[in-house]
């Protein structure tokens, strides 16, 4: 059962970066990097056709030129607005959403997780932090949806 979710997952993936070009590709993994500038790409990219607006996890998962995904360079940059826009906005989960990292599926949670075990001192506090907000129905409203 586990290795048909990791083909599903890799067929989806591959299919959602085949249809974004390698300039797409590096405007995500370079506004990832960017505090704030996350959001206002992804929407110019749904509004256009060029993304779908449940391509979240896929966005997350995409292979950026330096070896990381757009997840890492949020999550090591530590830009809180571009994680809000992408799990908030978005509309992921911590627990039913899945990304790639290093090739390997997880969990958006247990993906977060882990960078910041790997990264700072500072990165793994934030990620901490980050995720204890995300799941509070306070600060991510859509816990609120979800739970009713």
């Amino acid at each position: 059962m586990r290795t048909l979710m990791v083909l599903l997952l890799a067929a989806v993936s591959s299919v959602s970066q085949a249809q974004l070009t390698s300039g797409s590709a590096s405007r995500l993994c370079q506004a990832a990097s960017q505090e704030s500038a996350y959001g206002a790409l992804v929407d110019e990219m749904i509004e256009s056709g060029e993304v779908a607006l449940t391509a979240g996890a896929e966005l997350l998962s995409v292979s950026c030129a330096d070896g990381q995904t757009v997840l890492s360079h949020m999550v090591n940059g530590m830009h809180a607005e571009n994680l809000e826009y992408a799990v908030i906005d978005m509309g992921l989960s911590l627990s039913g959403t899945t990304v790639n990292l290093d090739g390997q599926p997880l969990s958006l949670g247990e993906a977060m997780a882990r960078l910041g075990e790997r990264g700072s001192v500072d990165t793994r506090e934030f990620v901490n932090a980050y995720l204890d907000d995300l799941a509070d129905e306070d600060f991510n409203p859509n816990l609120r949806l979800s739970l009713k």
